[in-house]
C-alpha cells in the first residue's frame, strides 16, 4: 500500500461539473477525492487496493455499469451489497456516505442501517440518512476527516510513518506493507482482537520478511529465490554466513558462498532468531520442528502475544536499517558480488537468476 499525503476517498460521481469543483475544496480538509463514474469502476478500485481507501462517497443517482441509466435504487442496492461483501472479505468496513442532490424519497429507503455504526450521530442530529450537495458537503468532508483520523490503520501509518516510508523507498511490495500493518494495529488497538487470534498472525510476520527479501533480491543484495523465498539462507547471507546443507555423509556443503557480512551485530542475532522461529510457528507442531514448537511455547507463557509483537518491532527496525543501507549501496552488481552460488540445483535457483 502506498503512503498518501491526503486521506484517500473513493468517490462515485459521474457529473463533470461536480468532479471538477469538489476535489479542490476537499483538499482543504486533508481529503483527496478520487472520482469514478460508475460502480463497476469503483468496485474494481476497491478490489485492487482495498486498504488505500479511508472512505467511500456515493452519489445516489449514479450508474451501476458504464452503460446503465442513472437509478438510485439499482445503484445503491448493488453498491451497498458489494461493499458489505468486500468488508467481510477484508476484515474491516470502509465508512461510506451518500452525497446526493436528489430528493429524500429517491434515496432514503435504499440506504441501509449499516452506516449507523459510524454515522448515527448525523442521523440523530439532522434526521436524515444522506448528505445534500452544496448544503452538507463541507460537513461531510469534516466528518470523513474525523472518522479517518480515528481509523486504526491511519493512526498506525502516522505512528510508524518513518517505517512505512522506508517500506516504499525500498520498493517492498504492498503485500508486505499490509501485513506489517496487520501486525502493528492490534498492538495499539487490542480490544478488537483476541490473544489467540493475534498469535495466529505469525504468517503475517513471515510475509513481511519474504517481501523484504524479494526487494533485496531486486537490488542484488540477495539471490533471486523465485517463487519460494528461503528465509534462513537469506538471513545467513546477510549475516556473513554461507548457506550450507549436509551431504549424505553428514558433512557441511556450501550451496551459496557468502563473502561479506552486511548486517550489524544486533540485527544479525534478531534476524537469525526470527527466521528460525517464525516459519515453525506458522503451522501446527510436528516432529520435525524439534525444540521450536508454537503450542508448547505459548502454553508456558499463558498464551502471551509479546513474542510476535516483539517480532513486529524487530522487523520494523530491520526495514529502517535496510533503507539506510540501500541509500549507500545502490549498485546491483556490487551488491551481488557479496555472494556466489556454488550449486544452483541445491539452491533451487535458476541460473539466469543467480550470480551476475
Amino acid at each position: 500500500m502506498k503512503a498518501y499525503d491526503l486521506i484517500q476517498v473513493l468517490w462515485v460521481e459521474d457529473d463533470p461539473k461536480v468532479t471538477e469543483t469538489y476535489p479542490l475544496k476537499a483538499e482543504s480538509f486533508d481529503l483527496e477525492l478520487v472520482p469514478l463514474p460508475c460502480w463497476d469502476d469503483a468496485k474494481a478500485a476497491l478490489e485492487g487496493d482495498y486498504d488505500r481507501w479511508s472512505a467511500i462517497i456515493l452519489d445516489a443517482k449514479c450508474k451501476h455499469h458504464r452503460d446503465s441509466k442513472d437509478s438510485a435504487i439499482v445503484f445503491l442496492r448493488e453498491a451497498l451489497k458489494d461493499i458489505s461483501v468486500l468488508s467481510e472479505k477484508n476484515g474491516h468496513i470502509i465508512p461510506w456516505y451518500v452525497l446526493t442532490g436528489g430528493d429524500e424519497s429517491e434515496v432514503s429507503d435504499s440506504i441501509n442501517d449499516e452506516r449507523m455504526q459510524w454515522d448515527k450521530d448525523w442521523t440523530d442530529s439532522e434526521n436524515k440518512k444522506y448528505y445534500s450537495k452544496n448544503v452538507d458537503n463541507e460537513k461531510l468532508f469534516r466528518r470523513i476527516r474525523y472518522h479517518a483520523y480515528k481509523s486504526p490503520r491511519i493512526q498506525i501509518q502516522e505512528i510508524y510513518r518513518h517505517v512505512f516510508e522506508a517500506v516504499e523507498e525500498c520498493g517492498i511490495d504492498d503485500n508486505g506493507y499490509n501485513a506489517l500493518e496487520d501486525l502493528l494495529v492490534p498492538i495499539h488497538f487490542p480490544k478488537d482482537i483476541k490473544d489467540k487470534d493475534y498469535n495466529d498472525k505469525f504468517e503475517k510476520a513471515r510475509t513481511v520478511l519474504e517481501y523484504i527479501f524479494r526487494s533485496m533480491s531486486s537490488h542484488g543484495i540477495l539471490p533471486d529465490w523465485g517463487k519460494q523465498v528461503n528465509l534462513q539462507w537469506s538471513s545467513c547471507l546477510l549475516s556473513g554466513m554461507s548457506a550450507m546443507r549436509k551431504d549424505e555423509k553428514g558433512n557441511d556443503v556450501v550451496i551459496i558462498e557468502c563473502k561479506k557480512q552486511i548486517l550489524p551485530a544486533v540485527l544479525k542475532e534478531t534476524l537469525r532468531g526470527m527466521t528460525r522461529i517464525i516459519p515453525a510457528f506458522c503451522h501446527s507442531d510436528n516432529k520435525e520442528e524439534k525444540d521450536v514448537k508454537k503450542e508448547e511455547y505459548l502454553s508456558k507463557v499463558n498464551d502471551s502475544t509479546l513474542l510476535l509483537k516483539s517480532f513486529a518491532f524487530q522487523i520494523s527496525d530491520f526495514i529502517l536499517w535496510y533503507r539506510n543501507y540501500l541509500k549507500e549501496n545502490r549498485n546491483v552488481e556490487n551488491n551481488a558480488a557479496n555472494w556466489d552460488i556454488k550449486d544452483y540445483k541445491a539452491a533451487k535457483i535458476k541460473k539466469e537468476n543467480g550470480s551476475r
